[in-house]
C-alpha cells in the first residue's frame, strides 16, 4: 500500500481508461490539461508493460514523451499469437500472479472476466503419472514438498536451489519436482537461481494471492486499451543502437535506422541481456555500479511450446503437470476458457531449453510428444493437432534473448543498483527491477514504472 500511496501524492495512479464507462465519461467533461511540468522531454526504450505505464504517466503531466520500440508490435513479453478455439493464445506472459496489484486491477477493471487458475496437479514420479493425493505415504515426495514450502523461511548460505537440494538429502526421484516447482516458473533450471533470492523475494512480496487468465481477451488487447493514450507516441520498428549523453544538455539516441533521437531524460526499459550484450552502446560507458549488478541477474533462454490436441486425454480438471522431462511443467491455458481444455502449455527453462540449441521446431514438438507418449499410453501422438501448435523461443528473439528474469547467487541487493540513476537523467525500468519480489512479472515491470516516474519526478520538480 506505500507505494500506491506515494503514487497518488504525485497524482498517477490507474490509466484513465480504465475506468468504468459512466465514470470515464463525466470525469472528461471537467478534465483539464496539467500545467506543463518541465520544459525537457522524455524518450522511453521499451514499449512493455514499463515503458507504456511510464510514457502515460508522463503524458499525464503534459511532458513531451516519446517511446521507441525496437519490434513490429508493443506489450513486450504479452505477446499474442493467434485465437485458439473460444480464448486468445499467448505466446509470453498470460497468468497473472496475485490479486492485489496494478495489473490485476488494470485487466479486472478493463471489464474481461477473470478465471483463477486452479492449483489441481498431476506429477511424474518412477516414470509413472501421479495422483499428489495418492502420495500421501511416500516420505521422498513429502520431504520434497516441505523443502519447498520452507524456502520462504530460508536463513542458510547463498547457494543455488540445486545445491540446497543436495544439502537437503532429497533423493533424486524428487529433484525434478524441486525443479519444475521453484525454478520453470521463474525462468531458469535450479541450478541456476538462488535459493536466497527467491527467499527474500517471497518475503517481499506484496501482490496477493492466487493466479488468473483473462477469460476470453489478450492481456495484450487489455493492455492496448489501458494505454490506448501512449500509443500514438509509440515509433515501432525502432531499435536503439547508441545513447551518447557526454552532452549535459541533451541525450542523443540513434537507431539502427540510421535516425537520431534527442531528450533530456532517458528511460531505459529494455531486457537485461540487451544491456548485458552490448546492443546499445553507451557513451560514456554506464558505469560500474550498475553494470556490475548484471552479472548477479540472470535471463537464460527458454521456450513455450503450445500443444494442440482433439481430445484432452490428461484430464479436464487439471491445470498442471509436472514431469521428468524435457518440460519440467505443461499447464492448461484453456482451462475454465474453454470447455474441452485441449491445449498444453510446455515450459522448456534454462539449461533444458540450451540442450535444444540447433533442434527445429518440429523436432522440439515430436519430442514433447514423445515423452507425453511415455506417460499417457500413446495418447499425445494419436490426439496431437498440429494446427494449434506453435513454439515460441524467446532466447533466440534478438529483442529479449530471454524470458524473465531472476536472482542468482549472490544478487541481493542488484536489481536496485543496476537501477540507480545516472546522473539523474537516465534512468532503469522494467521486471528485473521489480524490487518487491515480483521480478519476472508484469505487475513486477509495472511496478518498477511506478518507481522511476517517482524518482524522475522528484527531480524535475
Amino acid at each position: 500500500m506505500k507505494r500506491r500511496e506515494a503514487v497518488k501524492k504525485l497524482a498517477i495512479g490507474v490509466p484513465a481508461g480504465l475506468a468504468f464507462p459512466g465514470l470515464l465519461a463525466a470525469c472528461e467533461k471537467t478534465q483539464v490539461t496539467p500545467t506543463p511540468v518541465y520544459d525537457g522531454n522524455v524518450i522511453v526504450i521499451g514499449a512493455g508493460a514499463a515503458g507504456l505505464y511510464t510514457a502515460q504517466q508522463f503524458l499525464r503531466q503534459n511532458i513531451e514523451v516519446k517511446v521507441l520500440e525496437a519490434t513490429d508490435r508493443y506489450g513486450g513479453r504479452v505477446r499474442l499469437q493467434k485465437e485458439f478455439f473460444d480464448f486468445p493464445m499467448e505466446m509470453g506472459a498470460d497468468r497473472i500472479i496475485g490479486d492485489t496489484n496494478l495489473w490485476y486491477d488494470m485487466v479486472q477493471n478493463s471489464g474481461i472476466n477473470v478465471v483463477e487458475f486452479p492449483e489441481t496437479q498431476r506429477l511424474e514420479l518412477d516414470n509413472l503419472i501421479k495422483d499428489p493425493a495418492d502420495l500421501s505415504n511416500d516420505i521422498d515426495y513429502l520431504s520434497a514438498m516441505a523443502f519447498i514450502s520452507d524456502i520462504v523461511n530460508y536463513n542458510g548460505p547463498d547457494l543455488t536451489i540445486e545445491n540446497a537440494v543436495f544439502s537437503a538429502n532429497l533423493p533424486s526421484r524428487v529433484h525434478h519436482l524441486v525443479e519444475g516447482m521453484t525454478a520453470t516458473g521463474r525462468g531458469t533450471s535450479f541450478n541456476n537461481i538462488s535459493i536466497k533470492g527467491v527467499s527474500d523475494g517471497l518475503q517481499a512480496w506484496q501482490d496477493g494471492s492466487g493466479r488468473y487468465l483473462a477469460e476470453n481477451q489478450a492481456l495484450v488487447n487489455i493492455m492496448g486499451g489501458a494505454f490506448s493514450d501512449v500509443i500514438p507516441y509509440v515509433q515501432l520498428n525502432t531499435p536503439v543502437t547508441q545513447v551518447n549523453y557526454t552532452d549535459l544538455n541533451k541525450i542523443v539516441l540513434t537507431d539502427a535506422n540510421g535516425e537520431t533521437h534527442e531528450c533530456t531524460i532517458l528511460i531505459v526499459t529494455v531486457p537485461i541481456p540487451i544491456i548485458k550484450n552490448g546492443d546499445i552502446v553507451f557513451t560514456p560507458e554506464l558505469p560500474i555500479t550498475n553494470t556490475a549488478a548484471l552479472d548477479r541477474i540472470g535471463m537464460d533462454a527458454g521456450y513455450k511450446v503450445m500443444l494442440g490436441f482433439y481430445v484432452n486425454f490428461w484430464g479436464k480438471d487439471i491445470g498442471t503437470i509436472y514431469t521428468n522431462g524435457t518440460a519440467r511443467e505443461y499447464y492448461a491455458p484453456g482451462i475454465g476458457r474453454d470447455k474441452e481444455n485441449r491445449i498444453l502449455a510446455a515450459l522448456i527453462m534454462g539449461d533444458k531449453a540450451e540442450a535444444l540449441a540447433g533442434k527445429t521446431e518440429d523436432e522440439i514438438v515430436q519430442l514433447l510428444l514423445s515423452e507425453l507418449d511415455a506417460l499417457y499410453d500413446g495418447e499425445a501422438s494419436q490426439q496431437f493437432d498440429e494446427s494449434s501448435t506453435y513454439v515460441m523461443d524467446w532466447g533466440a528473439n534478438p529483442y529479449f534473448k530471454g524470458v524473465k528474469s531472476y536472482p542468482m547467487v549472490s544478487g541481493t541487493g542488484a536489481a536496485k543498483q543496476y537501477a540507480t540513476p545516472v546522473d539523474n537523467r537516465i534512468f532503469f525500468a522494467g521486471e528485473a527491477t521489480a524490487l518487491n519480489g515480483n521480478y519476472g512479472t508484469v505487475q513486477g515491470a509495472i511496478e518498477s514504472a511506478e518507481r522511476v516516474v517517482k524518482e524522475v519526478l522528484e527531480v524535475i520538480l
